[in-house]
């Protein structure tokens, strides 16, 4: 090799770390909200017969991926497929305007109201608390609509009640639709933003109607490969999540 050729060799060798040093870095992906569903139906051994009473408990999980979004739930928006009658008509109800004027007692509610309640689990960010609070879902004036109240002892206390329209669908894979905003209270707790981590729910509730038990939902004609559950959420930070789930019936 000449000496031409071995100095050339040499700076060549010399460069590639030079190169490597100077190669821009991957830049991570920006975070975004992931929610997941998951349900369960009892009785849970289909077939079940038609008509009989319904109880479903409904799991909402968000996580940002990756780490660090802290995304503020603004809007909900849970679309459920056939496979259920929904009765809220013939059972009692309650309705906001009651439940603040009793200043959020709950027994002011009649009796037989109550269809459901649950566990609500959020981080205040502002000082890095991880606490739960109670859920309490009444049937909702007319049957129309459903009335939650949110009770949250800790990092500091909300108690907040607002009506969430249920709207019959017509067509399609879904039966009906629960949209609801969330109140500014739940978005915001000590000067700070509340991320929802976990939301659990169950609904159902029987009452004796001209002798026959009936259920605020009630089994029909299950689809074939079950029903359909799908939820969308908007969060204050403009970026959008949805999820969908099959339930065997």
């Amino acid at each position: 090799m000449t000496r031409f050729q071995t100095t050339a060799v040499l700076a060549a060798v010399l460069a590639v770390p030079i190169v490597a040093a100077v190669a821009p870095a991957a830049v991570a992906p920006a975070p975004r909200p992931v929610v997941t569903l998951s349900a369960q139906v009892s009785p849970g051994q289909p077939p079940i017969p038609r008509g009989t009473p319904l109880t479903l408990r409904l799991s909402t999980s968000f996580k940002s991926v990756p780490a660090g979004g802290n995304f503020v739930l603004e809007h909900v928006d849970y679309r459920f497929g056939s496979g259920a009658r929904f009765n809220g008509a013939q059972f009692p109800s309650c309705s906001v305007q009651r439940i603040l004027r009793a200043h959020g007692r709950l027994s002011v509610c009649p009796k037989g109201s109550k269809v459901g309640h649950g566990v609500a689990t959020g981080t205040a960010v502002a000082i890095g608390v991880t606490s739960s609070g109670r859920v309490t879902i009444f049937n909702g004036p007319r049957g129309r609509s459903i009335v939650l109240n949110f009770l949250v002892v800790q990092p500091a206390l909300i108690n907040e009640t607002f009506e969430a329209p249920i709207r019959r669908l017509h067509g399609g894979r879904y039966a009906f639709e629960l949209s609801h905003s969330v109140p500014p209270s739940l978005q915001t707790i000590l000067d700070g933003d509340i991320v929802v981590k976990r939301l659990d729910i169950t609904t159902g509730a029987t009452r004796v109607i001209d002798g026959r038990r009936r259920g605020y939902f009630e089994a029909v004609a299950c689809p074939r490969h079950g029903s359909k559950v799908h939820g969308d959420f908007e969060f204050k930070q403009g970026a959008r999540a949805s999820a969908d789930l099959t339930v065997a019936c």
